[in-house]
């Protein structure tokens, strides 16, 4: 079967492929992952798939259909956002009404109301819910439809029927992918993608699917798309092999980022201590909780193997808020922790978030005093995403913390002031003098700042519209 596999078209910097749908600040554009593994295991099995990421590539609606009419697919893989559910349908719409292809609408927001979702229109009649792959494979194996694990589909008479939910893919299936990397080699630019932490150009990759903890309510990935999958991990020998045909195959790229939810202690020495054994020269990066089993020992011996960049979740200076997002861990611990970072020679990013349930004026005002005091380098600084599924929709909805477009509004801190306070926080870090004088002495890093300065600061002093601001939440 041939089967297009695409994310569609929105306004420049949308980024659908992230784990969360927002308009980029930055100039970060992320890899479609979850399509490009389906791609690769459709191929795998005899058929003919297509990717394409026209958010990325700035094609126009027009465009995208002249290359889907072009193709020919019999099913269109459609990777959805809740937040622009209006336009994206009408992009599925007519994809099927030009092309003819079955629409099958995947994602983290197809875990949120699939029902919901086939009844807003009459062309589109599939959905899969959670890791989608083998539903997908089901579908270009025609496999009949009531038999197919994981889908939301219509009947002749309009109603819609759900199946059995699909378990998420185990470990020894994910041994079993073809590389994603060899995916986005053949199908994709590689080179159209950034993100303003690593080296350019930079590819990504999954060793291990769904959260090794997975507890934090604001998370989407893990209570929507990986939800109740744990931590599932592929053989490192296959890991190390994947590694190996990059250098081999794309020799351009220049960092390797891991994209697994986080990367537990076990997980990081197993990666290292195989890139050493193996005498791999690359570099890497993946995403890390700042706890104490992560000691300095440890830390160096990653960055020994080639780890660079550490994206880590600080969120608040106040334990209160820590313990209600069920965080895991503590000031103490997390401070403790980036000073090792910062001594094993690590590249920090340190992510927050503003507006989180318990947050006050002074709550935003310590946190921010905290991070322009920890030795850093790169700072994310977001809006709370309360994505139905996730335990923080859960416990603002029930208490009434939802303004009209479903972003938090407390008593004493409404969501206008959220995101004012958010910009302040912003400002402050990183027209900081603490940070200057960090980046000061980091040269090879001032050519990846300046270009996300040209992104960054035309959003720090503009006055956007309603429809921008909702983008960004």
């Amino acid at each position: 079967m041939k089967v297009l596999l695409m994310t569609p078209p929105f306004v420049k910097g949308f980024m659908r492929n992230a784990r969360w749908d927002v308009i980029g600040i930055s100039g970060s554009d992320w890899f479609p992952i979850y399509l490009g593994y389906c791609a690769g295991l459709l191929e795998k099995h005899g058929h003919t798939a297509k990717l394409i990421d026209p958010q990325v590539e700035n094609l126009s609606c027009e465009e995208t259909y002249r290359i889907a009419q072009e193709f020919e697919p019999e099913l269109i893989v459609f990777y959805y956002s809740r937040k622009v559910i209006d336009h994206d349908l009408k992009v599925a719409a007519e994809l099927h009404r030009r092309t003819g292809g079955q629409i099958l609408m995947v994602g983290p927001s197809a875990s949120i109301d699939p029902v919901g979702v086939l009844k807003l229109t009459d062309d589109i009649k599939l959905l899969g819910r959670g890791e989608f792959d083998f539903t997908v494979l089901d579908l270009a194996n025609k496999v009949p439809l009531n038999e197919i694990e994981g889908l939301y589909w219509k009947n002749a008479g309009g109603e819609v029927i759900e199946n059995r939910m699909r378990p998420p893919a185990p470990a020894a299936a994910l041994d079993e992918f073809p590389f994603v990397t060899d995916v986005y080699r053949r199908h994709l630019k590689i080179r159209n993608y950034r993100q303003t932490a690593h080296q350019y150009p930079l590819i990504d990759l999954f060793t291990g699917r769904g959260c090794a903890w997975g507890k934090c309510t604001f998370c989407l990935w893990p209570h929507t798309i990986n939800k109740g999958a744990g931590y599932r991990i592929r053989n490192i020998k296959n890991v190390l092999e994947e590694f190996k045909f990059i250098k081999s195959e794309i020799p351009y790229v220049k960092e390797i980022f891991l994209q697994d939810d986080t990367m537990p202690k076990e997980r990081g020495l197993e990666i290292a201590g195989g890139i050493l054994e193996s005498g791999l020269k690359i570099c890497w990066s993946c995403y890390m909780r700042a706890t104490p089993d992560y000691d300095l020992p440890t830390l160096k011996l990653l960055k020994r193997s080639g780890c660079r960049t550490i994206h880590v979740g600080y969120e608040s200076y106040s334990q209160e808020i820590l313990k209600t997002i069920k965080k895991g861990t503590s000031i103490k611990n997390m401070e403790l922790f980036t000073t090792n970072a910062n001594k094993a020679g690590l590249f920090i990013v340190a992510d927050f978030i503003t507006g989180l349930p318990g947050e006050t004026v002074q709550t935003i005002k310590e946190t921010i005093e905290w991070a322009k005091k920890l030795p850093v380098q790169r700072y994310t600084i977001t809006l709370p995403k309360p994505y139905p599924q996730t335990p923080l929709y859960d416990l603002l909805k029930k208490n009434n913390w939802l303004d009209e477009n479903e972003r938090p509004d407390y008593p004493e801190l409404s969501s206008e002031e959220i995101y004012k306070w958010n910009k302040w926080s912003l400002k402050q870090v990183y027209l900081s003098p603490h940070y200057f004088f960090r980046m000061a002495l980091k040269p090879l890093e001032w050519d990846r700042i300046l270009r996300s300065a040209i992104f960054f600061l035309p959003h720090l002093i503009s006055e956007k519209g309603e429809q921008d601001n909702r983008l960004e939440w």
